[in-house]
């Protein structure tokens, strides 16, 4: 199989999952490559056998850091190495020193829960005001969203790319409001990062958190929080470890005395030990992702997205959004936005599951989400199988 995008017939044997099965659940938990499994057996290897590198690893943590700071376009030091991305949406929200009639602004129908507990507690804790935007036929709406932003807004918080439908959110007008009135504006990127192009500044955000077992290819228990320089310095973290303060040039074990100084800028907010091969993972795969290009895995992801989407509206099927337009990423969905109940979904992803293509319902919708290594021929062959499951 080859594309004027990608040389997939390359890529595709760095993905053995690719031939037994097509895979088309990246929003769920993205493939991870041969390269990516053979950079973590030196560091197995060292642990069965009692070796420790603690050194050498700590430096790939911050080439790691590095790496990810200029796969975003921001600066090394605007980034906290995470166990995931609720725990970067929690570090911001925990952050702020909230004061009672202070608001966040999002789009509850469409966050994930873990976009959703933090600004519960935080309401229930301190007496913030959730302003709950409603979804505009599965999308996040930009301009209600805007309506909501005023001076007392301390965060508004969105998806780039929602879990289910699926759709891309319009980021920059939200960012321009936020910015015009002093609130933070942080997105979750977890179904967008290391599938579409990201550029934070080009976005405007303000954080922007996501985890490394999706579209960059990674192992769970990895993420990464973006947190602008300007916020970063004057957040003030909710829990400290060694790795939150600067001490210089003394060892890890150096003792702690009455004073301490936070890390300047995103690292503030690491806390504890570093799960390292997870890093090890996320700094062979991101590496990967940069020599091929997020701008051309773009292209190709959406192209392939597209030509499933057509396919399947082409025979009457209820993808969510209709035709192919703007809104279109890397996920095609089945099913009703609003949740109305649709029997055939489920007989439909069974079809597909007995068919050797791994895709996954969430909230009712049948979801087939997409990355570097799928082709058109893929697309082809799910139509082709959800044909032959209506006729």
């Amino acid at each position: 199989m080859t594309s004027h995008f990608l040389p997939l017939d390359v890529l595709r044997r760095e993905f053995p999952a690719t031939k037994s099965a097509i895979y088309m659940d990246v929003a769920n938990q993205g493939l991870i490559s041969r390269t990516t499994r053979t950079a973590m057996d030196q560091h197995l290897d060292n642990r069965l056998n009692g070796l420790n590198d603690e050194e050498g690893m700590m430096q790939l943590v911050e080439q790691t850091r590095s790496r990810f700071a200029q796969f975003i376009g921001a600066d090394k030091d605007e980034i906290a190495v995470t166990k995931n991305a609720s725990e970067g949406i929690n570090i911001i929200g925990n952050a702020i020193a909230w004061k009672p009639g202070d608001n966040v602004v999002l789009c509850r129908q469409l966050e994930h829960a873990n976009n959703i507990l933090p600004w519960l507690q935080l309401r229930d804790k301190h007496g913030v005001e959730l302003r709950i935007v409603e979804a505009d036929n599965g999308a996040i709406p930009c301009d209600a969203t805007i309506d909501q932003i005023d001076s007392r807004t301390r965060i508004a918080t969105v998806s780039t790319v929602t879990m289910v439908p699926g759709f891309k959110t319009v980021m920059e007008p939200i960012a321009e409001a936020c910015n015009r009135l002093g609130a933070f504006l942080l997105a979750d990127a977890s179904q967008s990062v290391g599938i579409l192009h990201t550029d934070i500044k080009l976005l405007g955000v303000d954080g922007l958190v996501a985890s490394s077992y999706k579209g960059l290819m990674g192992l769970y228990g990895l993420g990464f929080l973006y947190c602008r320089r300007e916020w970063a310095d004057r957040l003030s973290p909710a829990y400290l470890a060694r790795f939150s303060v600067d001490m210089g040039d003394a060892p890890e074990s150096a003792p702690i005395f009455d004073s301490v100084k936070l890390r300047a800028g995103a690292p503030r907010f690491e806390i504890g030990h570093f799960n390292f091969p997870g890093v090890i993972a996320a700094h062979a795969s991101i590496g990967q992702l940069m020599e091929i290009g997020t701008p051309v895995i773009e292209q190709s992801a959406t192209s392939v997205a597209r030509r499933l989407a057509s396919g399947l509206l082409d025979l009457g099927l209820p993808v969510c959004g209709g035709t192919p337009a703007d809104h279109t990423g890397s996920i095609v969905s089945l099913g009703d936005p609003a949740g109305k109940a649709d029997s055939r979904i489920q007989s439909l992803h069974e079809h597909l599951l007995k068919n050797q293509v791994i895709v996954s319902v969430r909230r009712g919708m049948l979801r087939f989400s997409l990355h570097l290594y799928n082709t058109a021929d893929e697309a082809d062959r799910v139509v082709d199988l959800a044909k032959n499951w209506l006729a």
